[in-house]
């Protein structure tokens, strides 16, 4: 095989496809196989300190999976450099860089999920009423009220929480509810569940994820890319048809 070859396969839509399959069937294995304490650290710790910590003998799976995405980004870069050198000059700029755009979206995305991966966080805290609270970055917020709504057989139909938000002034309120979260500093806080018997608590779950910005602009400049290509691909379809129509 020549030097020829190896960059045509290095590039080719083929070696993408069958890389991103691997990655799926690698998750799609692991998601049975993972069980027990590993299986909730895995969403309570950041993925890169998981992977460190877990025996190799239990993540085999992620570890193959990380080193095809990393494959795949490689695959991509060379086949971005590949058609910017081919095609610079010879072709209009929308149709140069529509496919950069879905390129440039995959590589952003990636790397949104690396910082989450390296930099995220994800704990639990049963709070009370009337209870101060605290963010992992230090900040203060207090519980000024619990709200459960039960049904006739005992079962929460609705929850919200009252957060004070500074303590200095306890006038800033936040009210929290399920699709309704607090987000200070980075830190997003969610409300998981709460009763009112024997006394009102609520289960607070607080994310931080680094690489949530980063993975919104990657899919806008993914999305934005292919919508550019189905445009570019109808318009010469009906450049073709008007040609060779009598």
């Amino acid at each position: 095989m020549t030097l020829k070859h190896v960059w045509r396969f290095s590039i080719s839509i083929e070696l993408c496809l069958g890389l991103l399959s691997l990655v799926c069937v690698l998750l799609a294995a692991g998601s049975f196989m993972l069980q027990g304490d590993y299986a909730t650290a895995i969403n309570t710790v950041p993925l890169l300190v998981w992977l460190r910590e877990v025996p190799v003998a239990m993540s085999w799976w992620l570890w193959l999976a990380v080193l095809f995405l990393a494959l795949l980004v490689l695959n991509t870069l060379l086949c971005s450099s590949e058609t910017l050198w081919s095609r610079w000059g010879r072709s209009g700029l929308m149709s140069l860089f529509a496919p950069q755009l879905i390129h440039g979206g995959f590589m952003l995305m990636v790397l949104a999920h690396l910082l989450s991966a390296y930099g995220g966080n994800m704990e639990q805290m049963v709070v009370t009423e009337g209870m101060v609270a605290q963010l992992p970055d230090g900040k203060q917020f207090g519980v000024a009220g619990i709200e459960a709504v039960m049904s006739p057989m005992g079962m929460p139909t609705g929850f919200s929480g009252e957060l004070v938000t500074n303590l200095d002034n306890p006038s800033e309120r936040f009210t929290l509810s399920p699709n309704h979260p607090w987000f200070s500093g980075g830190y997003g806080v969610y409300i998981k569940q709460a009763e009112g018997y024997p006394y009102k608590r609520a289960l607070l779950e607080i994310h931080r994820e680094p690489g949530a910005g980063m993975a919104l602009a990657g899919a806008l400049l993914f999305t934005l890319g292919n919508v550019l290509l189905i445009y570019l691909r109808s318009r010469s379809k009906e450049s073709s048809l008007v040609v060779g129509s009598p």
